[in-house]
């Protein structure tokens, strides 16, 4: 059998496992860069690590040197001496020259100049763009190459199926491992609950409540706050039943608009009420992470959603017994409270078409999908970062937190691991945060907010449109919240929207999730 043709049929089953992953829940997530640890629990037996070492007496193949192109955070800013780097190079004679993004516009940049980075780190729809046009590498034509990786693919079809194009391309791969750090969440200020016998809210009404409450007692305060702008908003719709944009619908089984929901309309209502009363900053549009961390660690903010592992950053920086702490998701509308179903990775890597070091980029990538690169750059190397004793791996006393991690030796940030042992991040979890990781397991959404892949030209066919929904859909929705437009206007908003093609982007996108449906036949 032909190559493309065992690509072809390995991709038939990714997909028909990929519309499952769409319909159920999947609980398994900035990011690779997302900061979430989970209950404690026992590591992988540290023979793994015994066993790589011995492996890696070989010779090592010829030196290279590789350019990453990598998001970068504020709560873990990038460091050029990091120890994964020095680890990656013990093993594989790789040195990596890590580049970070400086905006949202630094991939289209690089890529536009000519001279792409070897590796770059990317969404899903950054690879659907840009790899058809000839930026990234068809990587299905490299499994060979890569065992490890290939390997890894074939044990998780629901990975793969999520980075193949309906043509059978891998534009990119996909990280996995942590994925329970990209859950969103609510936290609050138990002690301030606590000092004013308040209640934890269960309802978007008492959280309106308790916010004003909030503010008769800190007048100074905006009692409720979050920084991720409009893009919020696919983060509290899950209580109120829906994702804001497109996604395929629980009930039906078919792609719906959400924002056409009359729960979404309920929410919008919200938080129009919570900016006139001032009970969230006037700036929430362009709150960036600095301004939030002000909010929550200065006793500005009580309430906010954001990753799961700040709760922990949060409480590392608040003093005076200020203290913060999962709280369930306040239910909008419906019957049920959720959270986004988010327990998955969506970051990973491309590789430049141009590279000129296309044989060390794979075996860079092969290394990372490995056991032996999964452990080191889960773990680090024992003595330098963790003993043993019986059994079981610790950290050395100064690495506290999982962001520890993070901030000194580079484990878990973007670019520095392709699949990673969550149990390393689950070892430093406090009693708190353990907490927040099984409460957080109650509330998933029944479905993720993942569309099906299209191909190259239907993408091109709605591209403008899309780009045209988005916009009026955002500004749209940020002068509702505001109040410059009325609610009175709900109806002529949705009008509009189906005046500039949103129907075509539901068909587009149900022909996709019809081709995944059918492969099941």
């Amino acid at each position: 059998m032909s190559q493309k043709k065992k690509i072809r049929n390995r991709v038939t089953v990714f997909a028909l496992l990929a519309a499952v992953l769409l319909l159920t829940t999947v609980l398994a997530g900035c990011s690779g860069n997302n900061n979430g640890s989970e209950a404690q629990t026992q590591s992988a037996s540290p023979s793994t690590s015994a066993s790589a070492s011995a492996s890696a007496t070989a010779e090592l193949p010829e030196a290279a040197t590789l350019r990453l192109l990598t998001d970068t955070s504020e709560a873990w800013p990038v460091k050029e001496d990091w120890a994964v780097w020095k680890w990656v190079k013990e093993k594989t004679n790789i040195t990596i020259k890590q580049e970070t993004k400086t905006g949202p516009e630094s991939l289209a940049l690089a890529i536009a100049s000519g001279e792409m980075p070897d590796l770059m780190s990317v969404f899903p729809p950054d690879a659907q763009k840009y790899g058809p046009e000839g930026a990234f590498l068809d990587l299905s034509k490299h499994l060979d190459q890569m065992p490890n990786l290939k390997a890894f693919l074939e044990s998780r079809p629901d990975v793969a199926a999520r980075m193949t194009s309906p043509g059978g391309e891998m534009y990119h791969v996909l990280n996995d491992g942590m994925g329970a750090g990209s859950n969103t969440v609510f936290f609050y200020r138990d002690d301030i609950f606590a000092k004013h016998s308040l209640q934890e809210p269960k309802t978007w009404d008492e959280l309106y409540e308790t916010a004003k409450k909030l503010k008769e007692l800190y007048p100074d305060s905006y009692p409720f706050v979050y920084r991720h702008g409009i893009n919020t908003l696919k983060y509290f719709g899950p209580s109120f039943g829906v994702y804001p944009e497109f996604f395929e619908d629980k009930d039906t089984g078919k792609i719906k608009h959400g924002v056409t929901d009359p729960g979404f309309k309920k929410l919008i209502e919200y938080l129009n009420k919570f900016h006139k009363e001032g009970l969230i900053p006037p700036d929430w549009l362009s709150m960036d992470y600095k301004a939030w961390t002000q909010f929550m660690t200065t006793g500005q903010s009580f309430m906010t959603i954001q990753f799961i592992g700040q709760i922990e950053i949060m409480n590392s920086q608040l003093q005076n017994g200020a203290h913060l702490k999962f709280m369930a998701p306040p239910l909008g509308s419906g019957s049920n409270a959720y959270i986004p179903n988010a327990n998955f990775e969506e970051y990973g890597f491309a590789v430049s078409s141009k590279t000129k070091n296309l044989d060390a980029a794979l075996r860079y990538l092969d290394f990372i999908y490995s056991e032996e690169g999964k452990d080191l750059l889960s773990w680090g190397k024992e003595g330098e970062t963790y003993t043993v004793a019986d059994g079981k791996r610790k950290f050395l006393p100064q690495y506290k937190v999982p962001n520890d991690l993070r901030k000194e030796l580079g484990i878990f940030t973007t670019g520095a691991y392709g699949v990673a042992d969550f149990e390393a991040s689950k070892s430093l979890s406090n009693e708190n945060e353990q907490y927040a990781f099984t409460e957080a397991a109650k509330y998933q959404f029944p479905v993720i907010n993942a569309l099906p892949p299209l191909t190259a030209e239907e993408k091109s066919a709605i591209a403008n449109t899309e780009e045209q929904v988005r916009k009026y859909y955002e500004t749209s929705i940020a002068k509702f919240i505001l109040g410059e437009t009325p609610m009175t206007e709900w109806d002529a908003f949705l009008a509009e929207l189906t005046n500039l093609g949103s129907q075509k982007l539901i068909d587009a996108y149900q022909i996709g999730l019809d081709r995944l449906k059918n492969n099941m036949k």
